[in-house]
């Protein structure tokens, strides 16, 4: 079943049962209000009868001059008493309390013959101070009598007077049918309207549903607008949130998709080219039968230098590959002591390329893992290296920087990029000058594999550079805290 049936069919259902416990209410307070009115009544005409018993009973008395009458003179003015009233004005009974036989009665026969009323007159207590009133069901009329006790010469009897309310009933039994018409007929003009209200209401969750599916087809730039009850725009911009998520990381699954698509390509052109050189000079000392040692030399050279190249593409790739599925293990490290390390460890290639490296650092220590932060450091040397000619300066430098955190740069005098260049320079084996760097042995996967190691760290790593000047590579990370 769907919602809207649920939310109209529960609706109407609750709004049915409520009219109904609501004139169920107001039927029973009026036919009880009715009922208490005419107990009033009943209890006048009670009290009525057993006075004029009463005096009947004490002039009979004074007329005859007698100290007390029998039983029978007493039922004789008890039945002329009866005849005596207007006929149909009423109906009463006397009955002798000893053993509930009926002295005289007017109107009493129907009532008398029920057995719930012997049943109730074998239970009366007799009691002259109070009246019990109770109704009983006489064929299609309801009598409410009143029962009480009293004592005439000397006699206890019991005196019963019964009031015909069979208007009452018969007015609650019109009111029953009347509000059950009412309630047809209101449950149909509700029903009708509550459908509509229903309807409307979700009319919004009907758009929500199309969209969604729009959405789940694909379609991420599709946007909701914002219209119903503050409830369904709220669930509007919430579903919008989605979406635009949803488009964002898809976006970046197929960029991320597009960069290993290129990572490989780019590997395998990276790979085939050494190998190519390898298997054409190992090729050409396995086949040529005269080889001069200058010629061998020449090929063996090559061949050293193609696999020196696939040795340092390999390596990188490892470490690229080993950032992605290790644990790094940070401790304070002081950088005078990594930049000492570097300064040892890079004087052969600096020499060899006629090139100077100045350092400055200022006493600072990081939380990091010393081989990563090395190894980032070395490739951005590396990359200063190749991109600069003999004579040219390269700086390392290390300063304090603001809010606990310093400032780690690489300079060098070197080739310089455009804004073009910067903007791919991380990408795995992007390189400005291809010729020159893989003429230097590089492969394009330096600034990539700096890029991992700065984000393992909560670094930034940024480029600066103008062509013919030099570049720039900036390293912004925290300082350890002090103790």
């Amino acid at each position: 079943m769907k919602l809207w049936q649920n939310i109209f069919l529960s609706s109407l259902l609750l709004m049915i049962l409520a009219i109904n416990i609501v004139s169920a209410a107001v039927l029973s307070s009026s036919h009880k209000m009715l009922l208490e009115r005419e107990q009033t009544h009943a209890v006048n005409e009670y009290e009525f009868f057993s006075a004029s018993f009463s005096n009947a009973v004490i002039y009979e008395r004074l007329r005859a001059d007698e100290v007390i009458l029998s039983e029978e003179q007493v039922a004789e003015i008890a039945s002329e008493l009866f005849f005596g009233r207007e006929k149909g004005a009423n109906r009463a009974a006397v009955l002798s309390a000893d053993d509930r036989k009926l002295v005289a009665g007017s109107g009493f026969d129907q009532i008398m013959e029920l057995s719930e009323f012997g049943d109730y007159l074998d239970s009366y207590s007799p009691d002259p101070d109070t009246c019990q009133i109770r109704i009983f069901p006489v064929g299609n009329a309801h009598m409410m009598t009143v029962t009480s006790s009293m004592t005439v010469e000397g006699n206890d009897y019991i005196v019963i007077t019964a009031l015909d309310v069979s208007d009452i009933y018969a007015m609650r039994d019109r009111q029953r049918d009347f509000v059950r018409k009412v309630s047809i007929i209101s449950a149909g003009i509700v029903s009708l309207i509550l459908l509509i209200t229903v309807i409307i209401l979700l009319r919004p969750l009907s758009r929500l549903n199309i969209y969604t599916k729009a959405i789940a087809g694909g379609n991420y730039k599709i946007r909701i607008r914002k219209k119903g009850s503050i409830e369904f725009r709220e669930l509007s911009g919430n579903m919008n949130i989605m979406a635009d998520s949803i488009q964002r990381n898809a976006a970046r699954l197929e960029k991320i998709a597009e960069d290993r698509q290129t990572f490989i390509a780019n590997l395998a052109h990276e790979m085939k080219t050494p190998l190519t050189s390898i298997l054409g000079f190992g090729d050409l000392l396995r086949i040529k039968k005269n080889v001069t040692d200058d010629e061998r030399m020449e090929y063996a050279g090559v061949i050293v230098e193609e696999t020196k190249r696939l040795r340092s593409l390999s390596g990188k790739l490892m470490e690229l590959v080993a950032l992605g599925g290790t644990e790094t293990e940070m401790k304070p490290v002081a950088l005078r002591e990594i930049f000492r390390d570097l300064e040892t460890a890079f004087s052969p290639q600096l020499s060899k390329n006629g090139l100077t490296l100045y350092t400055s650092c200022e006493e600072i220590t990081v939380n990091a893992d010393e081989e990563l932060l090395k190894s980032l450091l070395s490739n951005l040397i590396e990359n200063a290296v190749k991109a600069s000619s003999e004579g040219k300066r390269i700086a390392l430098n290390a300063r304090h920087s603001d809010e606990g955190r310093c400032l780690i740069s690489v300079t060098d005098e070197g080739i310089g990029m455009s804004q073009e260049a910067i903007e791919k320079v991380f990408q795995p084996f992007y390189m400005v000058d291809k010729s020159r760097s893989r003429k230097a042995g590089g492969a394009g996967l330096g600034l990539a594999l700096c890029e991992k190691i700065a984000s393992v760290h909560g670094a930034e790593l940024s480029v600066t550079s103008e062509i013919g000047k030099g570049t720039t590579v900036s390293l912004l990370m925290k300082e350890a805290d002090k103790q």
